[in-house]
């Protein structure tokens, strides 16, 4: 059977190092070659080694791309790895990242079609986040009403990696307001507990109090997934007055998931008191020590 040549190209692309003049020839040629999977696994590579000097090269694969669409990114495989990879790189180009967060990608699926540029949102979303633009906020807070829940998801990531104070407002209204995917409120809820730390947990306690299940649970993990003391100790008072089994179960999960020591004895001293749901979620997330 005949080799496929852009099977070959992408194992070719393993064997070479970007940092030699034979290497960086040849990452640029893959780069600004027709094969959107070979530019794809250039662009990954180069962000993994963070090879500053071929920023310019992945800028313009990435607006050749992105000019084209589907008809030479199938599937959009080469346009998040190079928007990664740029990422990576700090490139400070809220140009290009803005355009990114704008592209849709339609393709076609069994019994309709898919935007396959969500995750490219995301990612830029990311970028523009990182670059120096004053408005960037404008751009971040239209992403986070995203028709495809990644891209609203990547926006509230963004927003609380900027830090900054109109952050926390767009991301404490969007958690109030609720989506109807928990991973985009965790993010959210998290986001906000990054920025305003102690001024977000009377709004993460409300919450973690809900009667929605899905939101009880998504900011009982957020409250984990933070790791600040008074998110633990507001997970052990809620433990000690929640009776709703399921609940009880997250608040153990959120506090393993912390793996703080306050929250590690709090967990060991169940265990310890023949609390079957502590040993169980100890377990599972490889705390057999705490036993």
């Amino acid at each position: 059977m005949k080799n496929d040549p852009i099977e070959a190209a992408i194992a070719r692309l393993d064997e070479i190092e970007p940092h030699t003049p034979e290497g960086r020839d040849h990452f640029r040629r893959a780069l600004a070659g027709k094969s959107n999977l070979v530019t794809a696994k250039a662009a990954r590579l180069i962000g993994e080694k963070q090879v500053l000097e071929f920023a310019a090269d992945l800028a313009a694969a990435f607006d050749r791309f992105l000019a084209k669409g589907s008809t030479a990114d199938k599937g959009c495989a080469a346009l998040p790895a190079i928007a990664r990879a740029l990422v990576g790189c700090d490139y400070d180009d809220a140009g290009l990242f803005r355009r990114g967060m704008k592209h849709v990608q339609m393709e076609g699926t069994w019994g309709g079609s898919e935007d396959r540029a969500a995750e490219l949102r995301s990612i830029c979303a990311m970028g523009l986040a990182n670059t120096r633009d004053p408005n960037k906020l404008r751009d971040l807070a239209e992403l986070l009403a995203d028709r495809e829940w990644p891209a609203r998801a990547g926006a509230a990531r963004a927003l609380a990696a900027t830090g900054a104070d109109g952050a926390a407002l767009l991301l404490r209204f969007k958690a109030l307001m609720g989506d109807r995917e928990p991973e985009v409120f965790s993010d959210c809820l998290g986001g906000l507990i990054e920025i305003d730390g102690a001024g977000a947990m009377p709004l993460a306690g409300s919450l973690a109090d809900s009667h929605d299940p899905e939101v009880r649970d998504a900011a009982i993990l957020a409250l984990g997934a933070s790791r600040r003391a008074d998110a633990v100790d507001l997970l052990k008072e809620k433990f000690g007055r929640t009776v709703d089994r399921e609940a009880k179960r997250c608040i153990l999960l959120a506090l393993a998931t912390a793996r703080t020591e306050p929250a590690l004895a709090f967990l060991k001293e169940l265990i310890h008191e023949g609390n079957a749901a502590a040993k169980e979620v100890a377990a599972a997330v490889g705390l057999q020590s705490l036993s």
